[in-house]
């Protein structure tokens, strides 16, 4: 087995050697013209020496382009054009001509920016002052305050008088009243004494009365004194019998005396009675 695989014929072999050949071939080619080129022969060079060589001119520059007026932006620098090329160096070395100097840069002197103007401030509006009113001077009011004053004190002390003339007056009156009923109660006084020294007589004491029993009995009477009606007991004796024995009498008594004063006269009236006072 090993030896069949050895033996075995490989495909393509004959391709691949024949591909190589041309390959190898192509190679040999290119090698054989390529240093053939490089060893031919340079050509004859003639140079002519001559005592000077004629000025270069030197190229003429494009004057710069004015700057724009600009307002706030700063000037663009100027762009300085590229170099003129160097001149073709000779294959012979010549003392090369001195190079004209070239003229110094101006440089464009910066725009001054312009100075905006601030708005003048506007004058504040004057106030004219308003003229103080006149105040008018004062009247003398004093005789006038004076006049007031009297007016017053003499109403005040009128009045004060007229105000004592009436306190007197009530004072009478009350007096002139106090003196009235005094004398209207003095007058009743007399007038209920006189009524009752009529009754007592009639007064039946019954058996086994002692001490001063009193009895307040009402009676009414006629302008002429004449009972009308029954008297009535307001206040008791403590006695029954003595109660209406003071009774019988007033009945008896009647017309009972009428009082001096006529105007003390009333038509009803409260009378007390003690029969065994003396």
């Amino acid at each position: 087995m090993r030896d069949f695989a050895l033996n075995r014929p490989q495909p393509g072999k004959w391709q691949s050697a024949a591909l190589a050949a041309g390959m190898h071939l192509l190679l040999g080619l290119f090698l054989f013209y390529s240093v053939r080129w490089q060893t031919s022969q340079p050509a004859a060079v003639q140079v002519e020496l001559v005592g000077s060589l004629p000025p270069i001119e030197a190229p003429v520059r494009p004057p710069p382009p004015p700057p724009e007026p600009v307002v706030e932006k700063q000037p663009e620098p100027v762009v300085e054009p590229p170099p003129p090329p160097p001149p073709p160096k000779p294959d012979i070395a010549i003392k090369e001509p001195p190079k004209p100097k070239t003229p110094p840069k101006v440089e464009p002197k910066p725009v001054p920016k312009p100075v905006e103007k601030k708005p003048e401030p506007k004058p504040e509006p004057k106030v004219e002052k308003k003229p103080e009113p006149k105040v008018p001077p004062k009247p003398d009011n004093r005789l006038e305050q004076e006049l007031q004053d009297k007016l017053l004190k003499e109403s005040l002390a009128r009045e004060s008088a007229d105000q004592m003339r009436r306190q007197a007056a009530q004072e009478a009156d009350l007096m002139a009243k106090l003196a009235a009923d005094g004398a209207r109660s003095k007058a009743r006084e007399t007038w209920a004494g006189r009524i009752s020294a009529k009754v007592k007589p009639n007064v039946v004491v019954p058996p086994g009365v002692s001490g001063n029993p009193e009895a307040v009995v009402a009676i009414s009477l006629l302008p002429d004194g004449s009972v009308v009606g029954e008297p009535r007991l307001r206040q008791s004796t403590g006695n029954a019998a003595l109660d209406a024995a003071i009774l019988r009498a007033i009945v008896k008594s009647s017309p009972l005396p009428k009082p001096e004063d006529p105007a003390v006269f009333e038509r009803n009236l409260e009378l007390k009675f003690r029969p065994l006072a003396e």
